[in-house]
């Protein structure tokens, strides 16, 4: 680590969010003078290897005074304990767990937006895929409406969920049963399968998940789009894909959109003859990949199209850009 540069803390430290965030923060070349990481007991007694140094990871938030930031990228369960802890260090804090997405009082830190604070939110789930799309079509009137059918993979459900299908899958390929052990660490059976997981139903009929986004969707965009969304959960290891339609105030002729998506920032046209783009290719990378708009078969009006995005890669590369901008504040 260099010997100048910023003191960090990180929560969910070992976890698949916690990993790539700190690749992200390597790879942007922020420099780190010392790394304080935090996991779960499943992580008693790790190391990170981290720019070349090997750093200890504990289990219980230290005394965090001294440093100049912490990300939190654990349990939405355990946020308000962290950021009550940074608050009171007067440690400026990035929550990634989507526990304060939907606070009017915590300003939402989106790539570089967000006003100085001591607290940030940053987007979680579909958002992060459809931010970028949608924000590309404000300026033919923004969206109106916006109905999706999301598929997610096991990384949804972070490091343990993507463990649970790797088990799952090479039991049922050896044809025996998963462990009892590895049942009580795991995700619900995914391998071969899918299943629902919007959430659960809340008053008004409205899944949680949906509440969520919608409200999450809102703080950004003007006006704020209705939406009616679905999760499915498919056997795939990381990534999400919406099959999107979405209706603007004005009708929009395809090709002009296509022009539109392929000129915004984090926004990649899928070019290939096929239908749309995979998991597989946004595996890995900091972009949204979206197919060619057409004119949606139910309504001439709306458009349709395929948005894939690696969440965990998405969201690791959100929080580096908020961890350089607010480094970047207070060296002002």
């Amino acid at each position: 680590m260099a010997t100048r540069g910023v003191r960090l803390g990180i929560t969910g430290a070992t976890g698949a969010l916690g990993t790539e965030v700190l690749a992200a923060l390597d790879a942007a070349r922020l420099p780190i003078a010392q790394l304080v990481a935090v996991a779960g007991e499943r992580s008693l007694g790790a190391e990170l290897d981290f720019q070349g140094e090997l750093v200890p990871v504990a289990t219980e938030l230290p005394a965090l005074h001294g440093l100049d930031l912490w990300i939190h990228c654990g349990p939405a369960a355990a946020a308000a304990d962290v950021a009550r802890a940074a608050l009171r260090a007067e440690v400026p804090c990035i929550d990634c767990s989507g526990a304060f997405a939907q606070r009017a009082e915590v300003p939402l830190g989106w790539g570089m937006r967000g006003e100085r604070a001591p607290l940030y939110a940053a987007p979680v789930d579909a958002a992060l895929v459809w931010l970028p799309v949608l924000s590309a079509l404000a300026p033919f009137g923004g969206a109106l409406r916006v109905r999706a059918t999301i598929l997610e993979g096991a990384s949804a459900l972070g490091r343990a969920g993507i463990e649970a299908l790797s088990q799952q899958s090479l039991a049922l390929f050896s044809q025996r049963e998963v462990s009892e052990d590895d049942e009580e660490e795991a995700a619900p059976p995914l391998a071969f399968d899918c299943r629902p997981t919007s959430g659960e139903r809340e008053q008004g009929g409205r899944r949680s998940r949906e509440s969520a986004l919608a409200a999450l969707l809102a703080r950004v965009l003007d006006p704020a789009p209705a939406i009616a969304a679905r999760w499915v959960q498919v056997p795939a290891f990381v990534g999400q894909i919406s099959a999107l339609t979405i209706a603007c105030e004005r009708a929009i002729d395809p090709d002009e959109a296509a022009r539109a998506l392929a000129k915004a920032p984090g926004v990649e046209l899928w070019r290939s003859d096929e239908e749309g783009p995979n998991l597989r290719a946004v595996a890995g990378r900091d972009v949204v990949v979206v197919s060619q708009p057409e004119r949606d078969a139910s309504d001439a009006d709306a458009l349709f199209l395929w948005a894939a995005g690696d969440l965990l890669r998405l969201a690791a590369v959100n929080a580096a850009a908020l961890a350089a901008a607010r480094v970047a504040e207070r060296a002002r």
